[in-house]
């Protein structure tokens, strides 16, 4: 392309692939342009400032700060991401593609499994909510409303946790045909949100956020 003016430069067809992606991209970003300047930000292009002027502008989703938070576990926050876009591979998705042979629960076996009757109609998932509930102290399907933070805090952790540990239980249970009890399940959630508290928690804590972890049996 010597002489060429790179903003209105075309790859010949016979050029690298490499290259003509280059290009494509280059095509695409054009338009964020004008003369020599980042139209999006005065201090100018960066892949930051080009990435969110590609995706264009999108209002959270409500749910975002109860999935996406700095107390949760990384792996938790997938699973919960994956669960709020409906986008785990249920039966009743699996069955649809001629995948599985069955669409039914894998817990219960009567209706199909889908990602809200897994997580919150289903008799087994009832039982496992119903403990952690007689727990915490507190309705467990919906947000606390008006709460010091650190116990919002600790319910995020606890409800990722509960989606994680039920998803890894319905996936053994399909494998090797074997379910535990629902005692256990909330057991192992009990002491994976123990430790991730006590590794979030500093040193010095408000009144208010010890008085709302020993409620819970947590010990600041």
């Amino acid at each position: 392309m010597k002489g060429a003016d790179w903003y209105t430069y075309s790859p010949p067809p016979d050029s690298n692939w490499n290259w003509r992606n280059i290009c494509k991209v280059k095509n695409l970003l054009a338009a964020g342009y004008q003369g020599n300047k980042w139209i999006s930000d005065a201090r100018g292009y960066s892949i930051s400032a080009g990435y969110q002027w590609l995706q264009g502008s999108h209002p959270p989703v409500p749910w975002y700060k109860d999935v996406w938070d700095s107390w949760t576990i990384p792996k938790h926050c997938v699973i919960g991401w994956l669960i709020q876009r409906k986008a785990l591979n249920t039966r009743d998705k699996l069955f649809q593609h001629g995948i599985s042979g069955s669409n039914l629960c894998v817990f219960c076996e009567l209706v199909p499994e889908t990602h809200d009757h897994l997580f919150s109609d289903c008799i087994y998932s009832k039982q496992v909510i119903s403990l952690i509930e007689h727990w915490l102290h507190m309705r467990f399907q919906t947000p606390p409303g008006h709460c010091p933070t650190v116990r919002r805090k600790v319910w995020r952790v606890v409800k990722l946790s509960h989606w994680y540990v039920l998803w890894m239980e319905r996936n053994t249970c399909r494998i090797e045909l074997k379910l535990r009890r629902p005692a256990l399940l909330v057991s192992e959630i009990q002491k994976t949100v123990q430790l991730r508290i006590q590794q979030k928690m500093s040193s010095v804590i408000q009144q208010t956020g010890s008085v709302c972890l020993n409620s819970l049996g947590f010990n600041s």
